[in-house]
């Protein structure tokens, strides 16, 4: 069985949300597709960890925004790279519209927005299959729908070109977005500016070189998260595994080496 005939399949890319207890919130998800028109039904499968799924299981209503090309990295990083848990992912935020049943919806960087009610939701384990009926929606843009594959050529940063470092001084990449920072030292309480992840998640590339990638272990392998793009090396992805960018569970991940 050739399993890359799972990369056939096309992903586009959404952002889910959400409104409960006079709380928005959204999360990044590339889950989104029309299971029946008449009626018009769609699906969204959301994993349970995040604060979105709660809010949808919980009031039976979410909309969808569409991710178009035109979308700027900040958009993947307020809904993607944090947790609508501790962080109010629309605070000092203006590019969003409401439905008729107040629920926000994107309109920067989007190109159509539905209003979804649900019918019934299937357990998939670390996930939840909602499937809704469209009961309202919108054409935003005529700006081409972003796919996984044009986020990662186009939207997702590249690793900076850091130039010399005369002073024989650091470098250290951020391992989520690869973002760098020249210094000798890295402050401990340091955030990266793009994906706002801790020094922590920061590695060292000495005296301004920035060395190829290692190849992992003998007998590990490289997973990657077909959501965001963040990759996990080991032996096995453990089943209990979730995304530190996107939270996505086990099942988002593909073997890439």
């Amino acid at each position: 069985m050739d399993t890359k005939a799972m990369h056939r399949i096309s992903y586009g890319l959404y952002v889910v949300t959400a409104f409960m207890d006079g709380q928005d919130s959204g999360c990044i998800t590339n889950t989104v597709g029309q299971v029946t028109s008449k009626p018009n039904r769609i699906s969204v499968t959301v994993n349970k960890g995040n604060f979105t799924h709660e809010m949808i299981q919980n009031t039976g209503k979410f909309n969808v925004s569409v991710i178009s090309r035109a979308a700027e990295f900040a958009l993947f990083r307020r809904f993607g790279f944090q947790s609508g848990r501790d962080t109010d992912k629309f605070a000092d935020y203006t590019a969003f519209g409401r439905s008729g049943d107040s629920r926000a919806y994107v309109t920067e960087g989007t190109n159509a927005w539905l209003e979804a009610k649900v019918a019934m939701s299937v357990d998939l384990g670390t996930h939840t299959m909602f499937i809704a009926d469209v009961t309202d929606m919108e054409v935003l843009s005529s700006e081409p729908s972003c796919t996984y594959e044009y986020y990662l050529s186009n939207i997702k940063p590249k690793p900076q070109a850091v130039g010399t470092t005369p002073n024989g001084q650091t470098v250290w990449r951020c391992v989520i977005c690869g973002y760098e920072y020249v210094g000798e030292e890295l402050p401990e309480d340091f955030i990266c500016p793009i994906c706002k992840h801790p020094a922590s998640d920061f590695e060292k590339a000495v005296n301004g070189s920035t060395p190829a990638p290692e190849k992992p272990a003998a007998g590990k392998k490289v997973w990657r998260c077909k959501v965001c793009g963040y990759e996990y090396e080991g032996e096995k992805l453990p089943a209990d595994y979730q995304c530190p960018v996107c939270g996505e569970g086990p099942d988002e991940f593909e073997i890439v080496s």
